[in-house]
């Protein structure tokens, strides 16, 4: 407590705090050492005095003994600043104003104060203001400085948003009415010091970017500190310098996207608004749910595949009565339905008895549901009734009275239980409901409707966190349905809806295929290898031109299984050495990167250069049988350079069937997404082309023309966000998934449907690999039936039998070559047809298809052609049949016998795994 010089005792809190303790304010008299209103009479005996109140001085109305009160009020021509008497008196039982001019004396100059009850104690009115709140003798009292009548005056802070003009620009009544409750100066914003109860006029959207340069501000802060940025430069001094309206400021960009930054040490591109002010949208805030101008969110929504959700049920009886979609009658007669409904009676939050509130009626199933595919009121009155499986109530904070001031001014408060004060709403049936969340920050109220929504609609994402149904991504906190987590779709611009240790990917995902593309590749390569560099040391002893091409057909069958062998082990490396658990979180690099474009074309070059080497060795082979093997000539010049003609024409057909795909020229045939960098914040992953263009129509407006090419669509993008000099320019970043990144083993694309533009060259590539198996097949059948004729002939006629030993390797060998064949090209035929009459996604078999569908006759040919691998794998293990037969424990078992048995099985392996002869 604080005693007071007339004796009174009063809380020292009270003391200076611009609010009267009592009608006598003396409270407020003696403050930062200067004294407002008088004292007189003093008593030395109890060494008190009485006090006179600043709006008694000069009321021609005697208060102190000696008169001191009522002294100099006369107006002179060398009298204090004057002003009108602003006191209400009462005369002869009527009421009336007494008006007269007084004198303005210094302990009465800046003095405002608010009574609890009374209201505002003035000295003078109206324009005497100008007088009795200007140059304020107390410091503390002073709010700003201006021009009073063309001179600089200080004035006043009980003149700050009083509404009668001071200064002459009015500048203390530059206020802003940050919410319902609250009303302050400009100037008391965003300055790090709540004025409001509420807090609202530190969390406006303008505090959110300030200076970095400090300046002391006009009104209300007496040290430097930041200012918003959009009271730079807009005409209004705000600095007590004027430094807020002259040059020298960080801006970033130009023309339209000139704007002050808090420094420029991080400027960057924008997205250029199509129209509305300011014109553009900074990075960071793009696609934050605010619309800031032109039709942002409708771009957003489009680009980021916002989900249309059901959030609200059949409502009846006035909105009183909710029906679940799912107990709508009708429904229940159908089989899907297996459950019951109940209807809850008075359903309301919280869950007591509210004067004057009309309860809501649900009608929901009886046993419990799985809560995480609901969203709104379907999750609230689901979850809230105990109904949900795994889902809490979301609904926690009560809505009392004084719940979200800037919210429903013309709600009611009501009483619960007798205890406290909630408030309701009336709606357009004169029916009062109190159907509100409560936010977390108790300033913002929200609908049933948008909790649990994926959208963070209180600001503090109090109305999702509780909710079981989203996912949030990591990096923009962005919510997206639960079912769209791991479901091979990246919703998240950074990937995490699909990399998170509940669901990731590998390039090759099962271990199986893993050790099967090691194995596979491995023994490609190295037999192939083999194969290759044998077949070249013997070219050079070739003495008639058909052995020539046969071996020159060897090796260029072997060189095309070779390459499919080194694709294995590649992707094999870049599998399970390069990246590991890594590959999910870099899938997008991956499919869009010159790597996989390399080895997309290795693989496929690699596959074609065998088949059709292979078409035509088997044709050269039908050829010289046909011809009772009698080929003429020896190996010449002119010759060798003809065979060299047709391999080179191989290898070029090869090379253009597995390169045109990646040319830029054909692009509009074979890119099947871009993807843009992350900082864009517009597009995900790796938008396909009619993505794109329903996102550029989405901000052009209708566009006309049905059919773009992907320049178009590029220069379109680039056209929504600025490019001003020196800084990043994302836009030229984007990077494009060509024909062989569809999948993370880059396999040629064999899969298409029939809206893809490469529909029709993979078709001619198909029906042209199915061709040389047709002819293979057909080839090597005819080889076999003239063989065994002639067998059949030669036996006849008494010949050596061995020839029909020999023709018995051959049908054998033709068998294993058109059943490989059979089963490298059918089913994988087979499998496209399918997928692209859409009766199945082939898809994710790609790895399947790659790994081990299409090498199988990479490591057979070199058995099949070549008899160098046989001897190899043949000749050890007859030496180890030998060994264990002449054992002592093999003879004491069977003797003769076994060997006989033993010489019949390596005569059937021989005969198995010998090449098929010149």
């Amino acid at each position: 407590m604080t005693t007071l010089l007339s004796g009174r005792s009063v809380p020292s809190r009270e003391i200076c705090d611009d609010l009267c303790f009592d009608k006598t304010c003396e409270d407020e008299a003696v403050c930062n050492g200067y004294t407002y209103g008088m004292y007189c009479d003093f008593n030395p005996t109890t060494k008190t005095s009485k006090y006179v109140r600043v709006i008694d001085v000069c009321d021609r109305r005697t208060q102190c003994k000696d008169k001191t009160d009522e002294l100099n009020c006369s107006v002179t021509d060398i009298s204090q600043p004057t002003c009108d008497y602003n006191r209400f008196k009462k005369i002869v039982n009527i009421s009336q104003t007494q008006n007269w001019t007084h004198s303005v004396f210094n302990y009465t100059r800046c003095y405002a104060t608010q009574g609890k009850i009374s209201g505002r104690y003035e000295y003078c009115k109206g324009s005497g203001h100008t007088a009795d709140q200007t140059n304020c003798t107390d410091t503390d009292k002073v709010a700003l400085s201006c021009k009073v009548n063309g001179y600089i005056s200080t004035v006043s802070r009980h003149m700050v948003c009083f509404g009668e003009q001071v200064c002459d620009d009015n500048f203390e009544n530059h206020c802003i009415r940050v919410s319902v409750t609250c009303f302050v100066h400009k100037h008391f914003m965003c300055d790090g010091k709540p004025d409001c109860e509420d807090k609202t006029d530190e969390t406006r959207l303008i505090c959110n970017k300030m200076t970095d340069p400090k300046c002391i501000r006009r009104v209300g802060q007496s040290k430097a500190g930041p200012i918003p940025l959009k009271w730079l430069n807009d005409g209004v001094e705000d600095c007590v310098d004027g430094s807020d309206e002259s040059s020298g400021w960080s801006t970033c960009g130009e023309g339209r996207s000139l704007r002050f930054v808090t420094n420029n040490r991080s400027c960057e591109n924008v997205f250029v608004c199509p129209w509305g002010k300011p014109g553009y949208v900074e990075l960071e805030d793009l696609c934050d749910g605010i619309e800031t101008c032109g039709n942002e969110n409708k771009v957003c929504s489009e680009s980021l595949a916002t989900p249309e959700l059901f959030t609200s049920p059949l409502t009846t009886d006035m909105g009183l009565s909710k029906h679940l979609s799912f107990c709508i009658k009708g429904i229940k007669q159908t089989h899907n339905f297996l459950t019951d409904c109940t209807t809850i009676n008075s359903f309301i939050y919280p869950d007591q008895d509210v004067f004057g509130v009309d309860k809501t009626d649900i009608t929901l199933p009886v046993g419990l549901q799985n809560c995480d595919y609901m969203f709104g009121e379907l999750y609230i009155y689901t979850s809230c009734t105990n109904k949900c499986i795994n889902s809490s109530c979301p609904l926690r904070n009560i809505p009392r009275y004084e719940m979200c001031p800037d919210q429903y001014p013309k709600r009611i408060g009501t009483i619960v239980n007798n205890t406290y004060l909630i408030f309701v709403t009336e709606t357009q049936n004169k029916i009062y409901t109190n159907n509100y969340f409560v936010c977390d920050n108790k300033i913002r109220c929200i609908e049933y409707s948008k909790v649990c929504d994926l959208v963070n609609d209180c600001g503090d994402d109090s109305d999702e966190k509780m909710c079981t149904n989203h996912f949030q991504c990591k990096s923009t906190g962005r919510y997206i349905p639960k079912t769209s987590k791991c479901d091979g779709t990246f919703d998240c611009l950074d990937l995490s809806d699909e990399c998170n240790a509940q669901c990731s990917s590998y390039i090759v995902e099962y271990s199986v295929l893993t050790g099967l593309s090691w194995l596979i590749g491995v023994l490609a390569a190295i037999a192939n290898l083999k194969i290759i560099s044998k077949n070249i040391i013997s070219l050079r002893s070739c003495r008639t031109t058909v052995v020539l091409f046969n071996k020159a057909l060897i090796v260029v069958i072997s060189s095309g299984d070779f390459l499919i062998g080194c694709y294995l082990i590649i992707i094999s490396v870049f599998d399970g050495i390069v990246y590991k658990k890594s590959y999910c979180q870099e899938q997008i690099s991956w499919i869009t990167s010159t790597e996989c474009s390399i080895i997309g074309v290795l693989s496929t070059f690699g596959s074609q250069l065998s088949l059709f080497a292979m078409c035509l060795l088997s044709g050269t082979r039908l050829f010289g049988i046909w011809n009772s093997m009698k080929f003429s000539g020896e190996v010449t010049w002119t010759k060798s350079l003809q065979v060299a003609a047709i391999i080179v024409i191989m290898i070029l057909s090869s090379l253009s069937i597995a390169a045109i795909p990646v040319m830029e020229r054909f692009e509009d045939f074979f890119v099947n997404g871009i993807r843009y960098p992350e900082e864009l914040k517009i597009f995900v992953g790796t938008p396909t082309k009619q993505k794109a263009l329903a996102v550029l129509e989405a901000y052009y407006g209708r566009m006309k023309g049905s059919t773009f090419s992907w320049k178009i669509v590029k220069d379109m993008v680039n056209e929504m966000y600025s490019h001003d000099f020196q800084y990043p320019d994302h836009t030229t970043s984007d990077s494009r998934v060509d024909f062989y990144g569809n999948d993370g083993v880059c396999l040629f694309k064999y899969f298409v449907k029939n809206e893809d533009p490469q529909k029709l060259f993979v078709w001619t590539v198909l029906a042209l690999n199915f061709g040389c198996f047709i002819f293979i097949t057909i080839s090597y059948s005819v080889i076999g039936y003239i063989s065994c004729r002639s067998s059949r002939n030669l036996t006849q006629s008494g010949a050596n039998k061995l020839v029909t030993k020999r023709n018995r390797k051959i049908n054998r060998n033709i068998s294993i070559i058109i059943f490989t064949d059979f089963l490298c090209w059918i089913p994988f035929i087979l499998i496209s047809v399918l997928h692209s009459v859409e009766v199945l996604d082939a898809t994710p078999w790609y790895s399947i298809v790659s790994i081990i569908l299409l090498p199988i006759n990479s490591v057979i040919n070199p058995l099949i052609y070549d008899d160098t691998i046989s001897r190899l794998i043949i000749s050890p293990i007859k030496r180890l049949g030998i060994v264990i037969s002449n054992s002592r424990v093999i003879k004491s078992l069977g003797g003769i016998n076994i060997l006989s048995a033993r010489k019949s099985t390596w005569e059937a392996i021989e005969l198995a795994t010998v090449k098929v002869r010149k």
